[in-house]
């Protein structure tokens, strides 16, 4: 999102500090001594973005006026350098700092604060390679100096992708009420992100079903993001840096998924013991990394465990549930140009039932990576990465079996500059993955033939290779081409996708950028939604694809806010989407029902039709079929039902508007504001209807308040258009009943020393209780809308670091 560099100078206290005002009751404080003044300390992060259009580089002087409360009250240019005067005073005025002091006494002050702008271009990206950037870190920054001389930050890093949302840092994700400080949980405040059900991790992104969105951490594939149910992300906020939303058009160093791609970025090491813990009402947690052999190498562990289950029984007794997650890193610098490193992350998640007897299994999964990499700096200019990953996904099915995928990966990423104003990044990647059904032992469970034939023991692979180009020739145009290639191979059927990418970025004015994206995008079968260790086998009905394209306008406005307005427009073929595609006509059964054995068609009090056919459930059901069998997935007549739905391939079709307005929200008022609007059909059989999942307007708007003393509050609303319904009792009603919802949040910060912090924090998701429709269940004296929740989830914790 940064790429210019920054450099914060201090003067010395006798220059700096102005004192504090005297009230008229009492005069004004006897001089004290200069030892006992402590300078300001830069909390948050200082991020300028380089202007569009520029080449040259720029200093920009600021005298800063900080007040008692840490905020910037003023910034001044000591003289004009435009446009570089006006971003970097905008863009002040949003920083927090630990305010000076006197005797330990909060005082305002003013000082002199140097903004160097250098064009990015000259900086190799740190997303494509993984290598370890500069950065500004809070709460004390990275470059330490003597109290009475420059303290120097410094920010670099390649500009953001034309094709990538809006990022958000995590000092401001923390803000956002709903998302408990959880990165990944911002996503779905992002324009083009369509919720599954409020409150739980599961998202249509621009018409994409969830299981054709791909998540990875460090270039890692995972197969979730989300703990069970409305739980908080996998990996601790503390280990992320950034998350990163590429609704479509996205570069060509990901592939194969049809839909979005969600990267998350683990933050590089800090080059000093630090650490940060959180204890909430429902779980606990932690991170801590230190340095070793002089600076050289770096070790971090950081996970969480929850402690629902004790009290869910209170509620529930005859409920179980627990979840935890672990992360382990180490590196280790062997010269000035080379690096290598270990990174393991894994995550636990059970649901069950307690009966008399046993305890039956509603919903268990977990899945674990192990990532070795070797990164070495070619120069200045370019840097390789080369990595193996192993890991292990499971989830738990009844009758203590689990389906499982054992999978090995391989990975090569290169950039290199080869002229000043072209960036050429390319790599390599394969993956084999190994399904089967095993017993809690680890032993192969015995199959029928029905589960031998739709869900067999196989290995899957993956080869791909990538190539693309930053050129940024003409001033003010950026010029992305890129192109991946994929070799699928599955049960000895084979199917190779080709996926050209093109990125532009175009500046109009200093304030005003165009940004377009268009690609295609591959990807074999897959499930509606994603499960660790499962996936449908073979690639019957071949590839699926996405023809993605959008257009957009990025505005500066001035005062750390940006404007973003998108028009976008997606073709999918081939999918294979049960969840999406349900309203169709199927092997001869008309609109309203579909073939006997079908996953839709066996579904509880729905309108009874003659065999062949059964009653499916109407647009606005959320999931598929969960009756027949008491959840057996891997008996025969489960796993044909199951089986019969990926035989469903239908094409389909999303377009819409998303705007994007947002003030930084770690300024003194800050906020956002979110807005979708969009359509999302599905054609099979030559008919076309409108998706399932479609919601024709999606709002979020959140505000964030500094009120002073070190307190925070904020305030978010959600709003969302209800799911298309089919009610043969009242034709004119076609939608389920909006859904409306509240969450707040208030935090008090105390700085217990330089480096060291403790917070409280309240929040509540859903304040308002609010239940949501998501399904018409039919009978034959009528159609009633069916309610989930209140989800809600109230919260106190108390968070700290060092």
């Amino acid at each position: 999102m940064c790429c210019a560099a920054l450099v914060a100078q201090l003067v010395a206290p006798g220059e700096a500090f102005a004192q504090p005002a005297p009230t008229p009751e009492e005069s004004p404080p006897p001089p004290k001594p200069a030892a006992s003044i402590v300078l300001p300390k830069l909390l948050s992060d200082a991020e300028v973005p380089y202007p569009e259009g520029q080449t040259d580089e720029a200093t920009v002087t600021l005298v800063l006026t900080i007040g008692e409360d840490g905020g910037v009250r003023d910034a001044v240019p000591d003289a004009q350098n435009e446009p570089f005067s006006t971003l970097a005073r905008e863009h002040a005025l949003g920083w927090r700092f630990e305010p000076a002091t006197r005797d330990g006494k909060p005082v305002a002050a003013k000082i002199k604060f140097e903004v160097v702008f250098r064009p990015p271009i000259v900086v190799p990206e740190r997303v494509a390679t993984g290598a370890e950037v500069p950065k500004v870190q809070a709460p004390s920054g990275v470059a330490k100096a003597p109290p009475s001389g420059p303290e120097e930050v410094t920010v670099k890093g390649a500009r953001v992708e034309p094709s990538r949302t809006v990022s958000l840092s995590r000092n401001e994700v923390r803000q956002i009420p709903g998302t408990f400080g959880d990165p990944f949980r911002a996503l779905e405040i992002m324009p083009g992100v369509t919720p599954v059900v409020s409150g739980l991790p599961f998202f249509f992104v621009r018409g994409a079903p969830p299981g054709n969105v791909g998540y990875f951490l460090d270039g890692v594939r995972v197969p979730l993001l989300f703990h069970v149910g409305v739980g908080p992300s996998v990996i601790h906020p503390a280990l992320v840096d950034r998350v990163d939303l590429y609704p479509g058009g996205y570069p060509a160093r990901f592939g194969r998924f049809s839909g979005g791609i969600v990267s998350g970025e683990s933050a590089p090491p800090f080059g000093e013991a630090h650490g940060e813990f959180n204890v909430r009402l429902f779980d606990a947690g932690g991170m801590v990394e230190t340095p070793f052999a002089d600076g050289k190498g770096a070790a971090l562990v950081g996970g969480r465990y929850s402690y629902t289950g004790a009290l869910l029984t209170q509620l529930q007794s005859d409920a179980v549930l627990d979840y935890w997650d672990y992360q382990g890193r180490a590196s280790y610098e062997l010269t000035p140009d080379d690096r290598i490193g270990v990174f393991a992350f894994g995550s636990y998640d059970y649901l069950g039932q307690k009966t008399p007897t046993e305890t039956l299994t509603v919903f268990g999964t977990e899945f674990h990576r192990i990532d070795l990499r070797y990164d070495h700096r070619l120069d200045a200019r370019g840097s390789v990465r080369t990595a193996v990953t192993v890991g292990l996904d499971r989830s738990r099915l009844p009758d203590d079996r689990y389906t499982r995928d054992r999978l090995v990966g391989a990975r090569a990423e290169w950039n290199y500059l080869v002229a000043p104003k072209a960036l050429l990044r390319a790599g390599t990647d394969a993956q084999l993955d190994s399904y089967d059904i095993v017993l809690s032992d680890g032993t192969l469970a015995p199959s029928t033939a029905q589960v031998a034939a739709n869900f067999p023991s196989r290995n899957d692979l993956a080869l791909g290779a990538r190539a693309d180009a930053v050129l940024t020739f003409v001033p003010g145009f950026e010029f992305t081409p890129g192109a991946r290639l994929d070799l699928y191979s599955s049960q000895g059927a084979t199917a190779l996708g080709f996926d050209p990418r093109l990125a532009m970025r175009t500046t109009i004015t200093d304030r005003l950028r165009l940004l377009s994206a268009m690609g295609i995008a591959h990807q074999a079968p897959s499930f509606v939604v994603p499960v660790p260790g499962f996936q449908p086998g073979g690639l019957r009905g071949g590839l699926q694809k996405a023809v993605q394209e959008s257009m957009g306008l990025e505005f500066d406005l001035g005062q750390n806010t940006t404007a973003t307005a998108t028009v976008y427009h997606n073709g999918f073929f081939d999918m294979s989407d049960p969840l999406g595609a349900t309203p169709q006509e199927v092997n001869g059964c008309p609109p309203g029902t579909f073939p006997t054995g079908s996953l839709a068609g066996d579904r509880a009090n729905q309108v009874t039709n003659s065999p062949p056919c059964k009653a499916r459930f109407t647009p606005g059901t959320i999931g598929p079929d969960r009756s027949g069998g008491g959840g057996q997935a891997a008996d025969s007549t489960g796993a044909q039902r199951t089986a019969n739905a990926f035989e469903v391939r239908s094409r389909g079709t999303a377009y819409g508007l998303e705007l994007f307005l947002k003030r930084k929200l770690t300024s003194r008022v800050g906020g956002f504001l979110s807005y979708t609007l969009s359509r999302s059909t599905r054609t099979a059989n030559g008919r076309e209807y409108i998706a399932t999942f479609d919601r024709t307007h999606v709002l979020n708007a959140a505000l964030a308040f500094d009120l002073g003393r070190n307190w925070r509050a904020g305030s978010r609303v959600t709003f969302y258009t209800g799911l298309p319904k089919s009610d043969p009792t009242d034709p004119e009603s076609t939608r389920l009943a909006p859904f409306f919802r509240l969450d707040l949040r208030i935090e008090k910060r105390w700085q217990l020393g330089k480096k060291t912090w403790l917070s409280v924090v309240a929040e509540w998701m859903n304040v308002t209780m609010n239940k949501e429709e998501v399904s018409t269940t039919c009978t034959l004296q009528g159609c009633e809308a069916q309610t989930v929740g209140p989800v809600t989830i109230p919260s106190i914790g108390v968070e700290g670091g060092f």
